[in-house]
């Protein structure tokens, strides 16, 4: 127990929550993508294209981030008809981010893209991008 006016909230060797992550690379092409990673180390999502600069790629991370609340996946047959994916477009450009994999069932990819939704929002991308 803690002492009196204590403001430890933690117990003793408590476990910190883990949260999702952004990881920041480069592709084949040496552009630089985006990927967002769940706490068990699964990928969520990722950038659809690459940019030429970590700074064209925050802006467009920013851009979805700033317009969670108009996001509405394009839900569709993966390449061959096997599996679901989603997509996202920005105010109807381009697509901007895609699920990480397939999904079986059509109900859970958007599972998967509501998942996305709640960890983009919760998860700001770190100052030293």
């Amino acid at each position: 127990m803690s002492p009196a006016g204590s403001d430890d909230t933690e117990a003793p060797g408590a476990v910190p929550e883990r949260t999702a992550r952004y990881d920041v690379h480069l592709d084949a092409e040496r552009r630089v993508r985006w990927r967002l990673v769940a706490p068990n180390g699964r990928v969520i999502a990722r950038s659809a294209r690459g940019h030429a600069s970590a700074a064209a790629c925050r802006a467009e991370l920013d851009a979805l981030r700033s317009r969670v609340a108009l996001l509405r996946p394009l839900t569709g047959r993966a390449d061959g008809g096997r599996g679901w994916c989603w997509s996202l477009a920005i105010d109807g450009g381009p697509v901007v981010a895609v699920s990480a994999r397939t999904y079986e069932r059509l109900e859970s990819c958007q599972i998967s893209f509501d998942r996305f939704v709640r960890a983009l929002v919760a998860v700001a991308p770190g100052e030293d991008w």
